[in-house]
């Protein structure tokens, strides 16, 4: 029977099945009330209760005692624990599970979390690199280039992980970290940055209220999503009656983001080698100031690892008493198609700049299109250096490329063909211009 697959991505635990997404669970813990919670509901309370809120504990994984002690737990495998076990007993894992860890793991935490799995209701039946089954999936296209670069950014830092192809395997390269350069420090500008424009449009510090501050960070998600497609958005605070109010732009959010996105691709530059592809997850992309700061990033789909890992289940799959940390995979399969019970997804919007845009059933043009074009419709691309135009023309069979310049289109960094099918994570280089269109699905968050 076909296991299932539990991503170690410590900002959303992932469990999922062959076919779907059974649970996800940021890595939060808080012990503020009677019993221990964990995930999102502990995440919404850390600001409120910052002395009794974790959310170090997948990242720094360890025996170590805890340097504030509780009757709760003695060590971060404690609260790992706690909430792998809280995540995964209801779901009932019967067949079994890979595990996929970041590629920054060493040894030592390997042994722990190994000891962790074993105290769980279900058995561990693989251990892989989860950056590896992402370049993996990349690596499929045949026009992908040899070597690739897949940046993860965690809670608490970025970890970029270089792959190289050898000898007909995929072989992990390099590793670098980067402290504080993670979505927590990311949420932490931004939260200052509204109270910020707050006192300045309304003379209010939410900071002074850590019931105010907690409702900004709740609200982040939110307000990112929203500026993506909105100019100017509202964000009102009620406190004791009276309604505070600021109006913020999505420049807000990638001014205060600029800093540590030009740290991540200072590091980038260093380890990239000329050709090499860089690849980010479908729903980081979309972080304001990201694809600005680190040109030419191309989406993976979120389902990736999942797929790659069933492809390649045959050198991943162990006895639970027998497990190997896989961190090379052979090519073999992953240039030929996706098994036939693997579900697809076709791209529904195209990110230009930070709008996704909605391709409709039919053509959507972007540039300056011929005058015989007819098209459902056609964007302007002001703001880029191109003439001409291409078209993406959406059926149920998929989203097809129309090119109608003679400027040179890039494919994945490969020259375009008209007419050639696009799919998930695709990017499309414009003309001269460091702007890379991506192909991406936008999905109603629950």
């Amino acid at each position: 029977m076909t296991p299932y697959l539990i991503e170690l991505t410590d900002h959303n635990i992932c469990v999922r099945s062959q076919y779907e997404l059974l649970a996800r669970s940021p890595g939060f813990a808080n012990i503020v009330g009677l019993a221990p919670v964990f995930g999102e509901t502990a995440r919404s309370q850390a600001r409120q209760h910052p002395r009794h809120s974790f959310n170090q504990f997948w990242s720094q994984l360890s025996l170590d005692p805890l340097t504030i002690k509780n009757k709760h737990f003695r060590h971060t495998a404690d609260l790992a624990y706690g909430h792998l076990d809280t995540l995964t007993r209801p779901l009932n894992l019967e067949h079994g599970a890979v595990i996929a860890v970041p590629s920054n793991y060493n040894r030592s935490q390997l042994s722990v979390l190994l000891g962790v799995v074993k105290q769980c209701a279900f058995s561990a039946v693989g251990l892989v690199d989860l950056a590896l089954l992402q370049a993996a999936g990349t690596v499929a296209n045949e026009s992908s280039a040899n070597e690739c670069i897949i940046i993860d950014l965690q809670l608490h830092q970025a970890v970029l992980t270089s792959f190289r192809q050898v000898d007909g395997h995929l072989l992990k390269e390099q590793v670098v970290q980067i402290p504080f350069a993670g979505l927590l420090a990311l949420q932490d500008a931004w939260v200052n940055m509204i109270c910020d424009e707050f006192i300045s449009q309304s003379r209010f510090d939410p900071q002074r209220d850590a019931e105010s501050e907690q409702f900004i960070a709740n609200q982040l998600s939110r307000l990112l999503s929203t500026s993506q497609n909105t100019n100017e958005q509202i964000l009102e605070i009620n406190l004791k009656g009276t309604v505070h109010q600021v109006h913020l732009t999505r420049a807000h959010f990638e001014q205060k983001s600029q800093a540590i996105f030009t740290r991540i691709n200072q590091q980038i530059t260093e380890l990239r080698h000329p050709g090499s592809t860089l690849h980010v997850s479908a729903s980081q992309l979309q972080l304001p100031g990201l694809s600005q700061a680190i040109p030419g990033l191309i989406a993976l789909d979120d389902e990736m690892a999942v797929h790659t890992c069933l492809q390649h289940l045959e050198h991943i799959q162990r006895a639970p008493d027998s497990l190997q940390f896989i961190t090379r995979l052979p090519l073999a399969k992953s240039a030929a198609s996706r098994a036939p019970t693997l579900p697809t997804r076709n791209p529904t919007h195209v990110l230009f700049q930070h709008r996704a845009l909605l391709l409709p059933l039919g053509r959507l043009t972007l540039g300056t299109a011929p005058a015989a074009l007819e098209s459902a419709r056609i964007m302007p691309l002001t703001t880029v250096d191109f003439s001409g135009a291409i078209s993406l023309l959406r059926t149920n069979k998929g989203v097809q490329l129309e090119i109608h310049t003679a400027e040179p289109v890039l494919h994945n960094g490969q020259p375009a063909q008209n007419g050639q099918m696009l799919v998930l994570g695709d990017g499309l280089q414009l003309g001269q211009s460091a702007l890379t269109l991506q192909l991406i699905v936008v999905e109603q968050v629950t």
